[in-house]
């Protein structure tokens, strides 16, 4: 989840856990909150390093208990013995709320680092969800504002909060249940997914990726799809074309009646990859959950490569992670760079 978000869920946190003083609560309830994002001083050295550690040892299930005492060794430093205990179990229960929010999202989370490299995601929420993050910062302002009432509507909202997380978990469960179906033919054993689109706990991107292609569609589900066993779906087939640039084609989310499948086909690769542009390309490769070799372009005796992570898709909007690879005529690696579309290098 964006540092708003963590920071709201801190605070309120802060708030509702007893510590001798509520103002240094609140202070140690945003640090907490924004603690396991340290990492990322990694876009410091470069945008590979970052998407190859970010959410990795600092927010695992390892690294909970070791920050919390860090955490909490701090405030006992700033009030005394008898702060350590109230700032240590506050500093938990911030922490596992950031690692339980983040896990929500699509982007991955390696809880079990340093143990193994592994992404688990719940494909619960978008990156950015302006309602959980409104209920949070509510809940967190009555909070500060009163230890009385604003603790007690602090806690409603914290449930509110909850019950809001667990909608969108329900919501989630029947647009996988629609994505099987619209896959149903393809290989068992390739990636089905169903992501979260932003705005709406009701709108899907669902993904499933072959050797040679990727199938997306986007839908939005009815309000009564969480009482129903399943949803019908009626779907047709649309290829991607490639073109200049590379934004996620504009079309709109559907009702599970009326899909519209586009398939996007991987592009062939000609050259050999050197070690360097191979070990670039796998790094990318281990970060992206729905890669797609988009366009081969030749570039003097040489090609120029664009890779997608097509989970990262919302209609209209570019890609952020994009890879750009320049090779020479052997597979070497003249150029690289990780962003959003550039153009050639």
């Amino acid at each position: 989840m964006d540092p708003v978000t963590h920071v709201a869920a801190g605070l309120l946190i802060s708030q509702l856990v007893p510590t001798p003083s509520r103002f240094w609560g609140a202070m140690a309830g945003i640090a907490f909150g924004l603690m396991p994002d340290v990492d990322y001083f990694l876009l410091w050295l470069d945008r590979l390093t970052f998407i190859r550690h970010h959410r990795g040892f600092t927010h695992s299930l390892v690294a909970i208990p070791l920050l919390a005492l860090f955490g909490a060794a701090v405030n006992a430093a700033i009030g005394g013995k008898d702060w350590f205990r109230p700032f240590f179990i506050m500093g938990l229960a911030v922490l596992a709320s950031h690692l339980v929010l983040d896990l929500a999202t699509s982007y991955g989370t390696q809880i079990l680092s340093p143990f193994t490299r592994r992404k688990f995601t719940l494909d619960w929420l978008f990156i950015i969800d302006p309602y959980l993050t409104g209920i949070l910062l509510v809940g967190a302002a009555a909070a500060l504002a009163s230890p009385g009432w604003g603790r007690k509507a602090g806690a409603v909202c914290l449930a509110g909060a909850t019950a809001y997380f667990l909608v969108c978990g329900l919501y989630h469960r029947q647009a996988q249940s629609v994505a099987q179906e619209v896959f149903k033919d393809q290989n068992p054993q390739e990636r089905i997914a169903a992501l979260p689109q932003p705005f709406s706990c009701r709108r899907w991107q669902l993904l499933a990726a072959g050797p040679d292609e990727v199938r997306q569609t986007f839908v939005e589900l009815p309000f009564a799809s969480l009482m129903a066993n399943s949803l019908k779906t009626k779907f047709d087939l649309v290829p991607v074309p490639p073109g200049p640039g590379c934004p996620a084609p504009p079309v709109g989310y559907r009702p599970p009646q009326n899909l519209q499948v586009q398939v996007w086909a991987a592009a062939a690769a000609s050259p050999p990859y050197s070690p360097e542009a191979r070990r670039i390309l796998d790094i990318y490769l281990d970060f992206a959950r729905f890669p797609l070799l988009y366009q081969v372009r030749p570039r003097g005796p040489g090609q120029f490569q664009e890779w997608l992570d097509l989970r990262f898709s919302v209609p209209g909007r570019e890609f952020p992670f994009v890879l750009q690879l320049s090779l020479d005529a052997q597979g070497g690696l003249e150029q690289w760079v990780i962003g959003r579309c550039r153009g050639e290098q």
